[in-house]
């Protein structure tokens, strides 16, 4: 395929969906096929079904040749006498470049209704392209993120940032055991778990008057939390130094639909993050947990369409 593999599988005009070669073609093509070697700089290895049939190994292969072609290719791109600006902007370009990936690897998914079947052949190809993606942006970061002006994020915030897939199965890449990265400059001291929820706008009052209507629209808070106490806990540098506990009095789906809607504006307002505050309490009077949140997922709550007018006020 012309170009990247990553580009031109998901192209509207010459991606996956335009292959329509026979089984004896893709037959023909793996008896020639040269599997590349795992970079020796790798960090991560990819757990994948594997290919069942000639068209599914056949593309299986393609993008493992690219993905380690490309990790392979850092040590090019980083060399050890250069100087640490010249290595932020080699960071930056590869770090654009797989951010493109991703973006149009969603937008394909998208388009096309690309699911989880991996029994159907796009599908697996299309997963298999996602993850591998997933794998190049969690090797960059992994490898030389020391040179980062941006936030990095885990495996599982990947795919939730770019596919909106708060399901990832992490253990579908994991770390290899068997070998070390010799070119990372600084060892890095293992990430700490966000404790805030990272509101992007300076204009707080506004996110304080959208809390309100929320509230008085669907119940959102009972009487033992006021609209106030969620604003400063959402605005907190470190929710673990709140004290408030945020009652809920909505229905779950609810304030699981309002979550994803408020997420655009925050870092890192996401079920997990929800979860590991432990500062909010079902009308139940239980601790709310991602999974309630995840189950409790639904597209057309009660309210639905008050709510989504009321958010617009963020944008």
């Amino acid at each position: 395929m012309k170009g990247s593999v990553f580009s031109s599988l998901v192209s509207i005009t010459n991606g996956l969906h335009r292959d329509n070669r026979q089984k004896k073609d893709f037959k023909y093509l793996l008896s020639d096929f040269n599997l590349n070697p795992k970079a020796n700089n790798a960090v991560f290895k990819v757990n994948f079904k594997k290919p069942l049939n000639a068209k599914k190994e056949y593309y299986q292969k393609l993008i493992f040749n690219e993905t380690e072609n490309t990790v392979a290719s850092f040590v090019k791109e980083f060399p050890k006498n250069t100087t640490t600006p010249e290595n932020k902007y080699s960071y930056t370009i590869l770090l654009n470049k797989f951010d493109k990936y991703l973006n149009d690897i969603a937008a394909y998914i998208n388009k096309r209704v690309i699911t989880a079947d991996l029994n159907n052949d796009d599908n697996y190809i299309i997963n298999y392209l996602k993850v591998s993606a997933i794998r190049l942006y969690a090797e960059l970061q992994e490898q030389y993120g020391q040179f980062s002006e941006n936030t990095t994020f885990s495996i599982s915030e990947i795919a939730e940032k770019y596919f909106n897939d708060e399901t990832f199965d992490v253990n579908v890449i994991e770390k290899s055991t068997t070998k070390k990265v010799a070119t990372k400059k600084t060892s890095k001291t293992k990430a700490k778990p966000k404790t805030s929820f990272g509101y992007k706008s300076n204009d707080t009052s506004t996110l304080l008057t959208v809390l309100k209507l929320v509230n008085l629209k669907i119940d959102l808070l009972d009487n033992r939390t006021t609209v106030e106490q969620l604003h400063e806990l959402l605005l907190a540098k470190d929710f673990t130094n709140t004290e408030s506990q945020i009652y809920l009095q909505c229905e779950t789906t609810q304030f699981s639909y309002l979550v994803t809607k408020l997420k655009p504006f925050f870092i890192y307002f996401n079920p997990t993050a929800i979860e590991r505050s432990g500062k909010f309490v079902t009308k139940t009077g239980t601790l709310l947990k991602a999974n309630n949140l995840h189950k409790n997922k639904v597209h057309n709550p009660k309210e639905k369409e008050e709510i989504d007018k009321i958010i617009q006020q963020l944008q």
